[in-house]
């Protein structure tokens, strides 16, 4: 007998159906008003050796779901494409179990509350899951690491009103580890990305990323579910956008204008390889997860999250000092917390709900008071455009080194505008503004805006003019025009930048000088080089050319080399000078032959 009119027949025998869930109707029992989903698409597949894939492999996430169309057994040909299907997709490479020559173990099967389609693929899986060692292995770890987060997740789900079994959507994702990243950077046990992340308010900083945190990324993905089920209408199609994308899922549809999962999982480059298989593992999954005796893993769901309890501590607390009062190891705390990047609370809140272990709360608790005592030794710091953290330092009276300790730093990463810096808890000490300290060389070109104000920048090592341009509200050709820099060339750390900035530009986020903290300089004018010369204690004079002068008589004169007095010049240490010729000279100002 074939293996496909066996599959046939069981799927006729048995009561195998999966219930349509919608979000009234998902957590109802099983009963007459379930929608029966039967194997519809029982097409025969080939069957490589399992070299190549491993069914263990699905990492990403994306939710939502939708009711399944009620079909009947009858409205399929065993064995038979329908016509509009051009090619089928690769089947999945499992190997077949020694000995297993029939599925009559699938008679009697509880269905879970997704739909579920008795295609070739999800049987292949359930057969992996059953008799292959190491998809036994997998599956039994996936369900051990269940038992920590499965009440958690199932309160969410139901609260939501949706279908408890897209439980298995994490198990697929992550096998419900929190700090698990993938190459394309999903991290979590529900593997947002980035973009999507912050769409769900999930916080990422230097401090923490609630993508690892199980709780918080929970509600995120429970929303982005129930997002995608009202967009699409089917669970299948609301899965297979959690992997896939949104957009990308949308094109599919558009392009070959139907809805259908199951059509597009078998046309000619409708659904991606792995999308298809995503969806069908936690179908897979969602099975196991009815019918755990068959799979030999254990039925003792008893939740875990009793061993640990929250409790509220205040921001900036070193992880070693917390770990110490709750009576247990900084990485035990650290494995507790994995949304925390660093050794430290976040110093930009003034609370943080933390875990531990249950059995040490009372302990913690009577330690706590001293523990907010301890927190007034430090202050909050925003750093400003263009602030280094020498600059911190020297506010603050510590030390650059002081601070990357303080704030766990790297010795070469650099702080930018936005960072939240702990510092010490003392007056910060403004910078003495000296009339004219700094002096800034500018175009010989007049600038007048009505509608703006003058300020100067003083470069940092990191600064591009782009960067620049942005913040201040400025175009980049205006900015170079302003100050004469070339396209071509970078900004190097200590030049002072002119610019013209719109009103509205917020100058607090910034270190800037107005026009009464400098002296302004045209470039190039008597006055410029006066002042340039006499920083070195030097006269800047103009010499002229006297009968038998030559370069040489010169510079003994002046007490300079031939050279420097090219150079000032820029004409050759070779040059013939003429009489009454005028050249400069720079002379000591103790030098007494300064007269022409």
């Amino acid at each position: 007998m074939s293996r496909i009119l066996l599959i046939a027949i069981i799927a006729i025998l048995m009561p195998c159906y999966a219930r349509a869930s919608s979000p009234e109707s998902s957590n109802a029992p099983t009963g007459a008003n379930d929608s029966a989903v039967l194997g519809s698409e029982l097409l025969e597949t080939s069957r490589p050796d399992d070299e190549s894939t491993d069914p263990t492999n699905s990492m990403l996430v994306r939710l939502d779901g939708s009711n399944q169309t009620e079909e009947t057994f009858s409205d399929i040909q065993v064995g038979v494409a329908p016509e509009v299907l051009t090619s089928e997709s690769p089947s999945l490479q499992q190997e077949r179990v020694e000995g297993e020559a029939d599925l009559a173990w699938l008679q009697g099967i509880e269905p879970p509350d997704i739909p579920v389609r008795w295609d070739d693929r999800v049987v292949n899986l359930l057969e992996y899951y059953r008799g292959n060692p190491q998809g036994r292995l997998h599956i039994s770890t996936w369900f051990a690491r269940l038992k920590r987060y499965g009440s958690m997740i199932r309160d969410k789900l139901r609260e939501a009103s949706i279908p408890d079994d897209l439980i298995y959507v994490a198990m697929v994702e992550s096998g419900f580890d929190p700090t698990v990243k993938s190459d394309a950077g999903a991290l979590g046990m529900w593997q947002f990305v980035e973009k999507t992340a912050d769409e769900y308010g999930l916080e990422r900083s230097r401090w923490v990323d609630q993508r690892m945190n199980p709780e918080l990324s929970t509600d995120a993905a429970v929303r982005f579910l129930s997002d995608l089920y009202k967009r699409f209408g089917s669970w299948e199609l609301s899965l297979a956008a959690f992997n896939m994308g949104y957009g990308a899922l949308l094109r599919a549809i558009k392009k070959y204008n139907s809805n259908d999962f199951w059509l597009l999982s078998r046309i000619e480059a409708g659904l991606p390889y792995e999308t298809v298989y995503y969806v069908t593992n936690v179908m897979a999954c969602a099975i196991v997860g009815r019918n755990r005796d068959r799979f030999g893993i254990s039925q003792d769901d008893s939740p875990q999250v009793n061993d640990q309890s929250f409790v509220t501590v205040p921001g900036g607390v070193g992880l070693g000092k917390l770990a110490r009062a709750a009576g247990i190891t900084t990485e035990e705390l650290a494995a507790l917390n994995p949304e925390l990047l660093k050794s430290r609370i976040p110093p930009d809140v003034r609370e943080w709900t933390l875990r531990i272990p249950a059995n040490n709360r009372a302990r913690f608790l009577q330690k706590l008071d001293r523990l907010k005592v301890e927190t007034t030794s430090h202050d909050t710091y925003v750093v400003r455009f263009g602030e280094q953290l020498a600059d911190v330092a020297s506010m603050f009276e510590t030390t650059t080194n002081a601070l990357r300790r303080l704030n766990e730093l790297d010795s070469d990463e650099q702080i930018g505008p936005g960072y939240q810096l702990l510092v010490p808890a003392v007056q910060p000490v403004q910078p003495q503004k000296n009339d004219a300290s700094v002096i800034v060389a500018v175009p010989d070109q007049s600038f007048v805006y009505s509608d703006r104000r003058r300020v100067f920048y003083r470069v940092t090592g990191q600064d591009s003019i782009e960067e620049i341009s942005r913040f201040f509200r400025v175009s980049d050709d205006d900015l170079r025009r302003w100050n004469s820099i070339t396209k071509e060339a970078s900004l190097q750390r200590g030049m002072v930048i002119q610019l013209f900035v719109p009103k509205e530009v917020d100058l607090t986020k910034t270190v800037v000088l107005t026009p009464d903290e400098v002296k302004v300089m045209v470039v190039g004018s008597d006055d410029f080089f006066d002042y340039h010369e006499a920083q070195r204690d030097r006269v800047r004079i103009r010499y002229r050319v006297r009968p038998g002068d030559t370069l040489a008589k010169i510079a003994e004169r002046f007490e300079l080399s031939v050279g420097s007095i090219a150079r000032i010049n820029r004409f050759s240490s070779q040059s013939t000078l003429r009489v009454d010729q005028e050249i400069i000279v720079y002379v000591p100002k103790e030098n007494k032959k300064v007269e022409n």
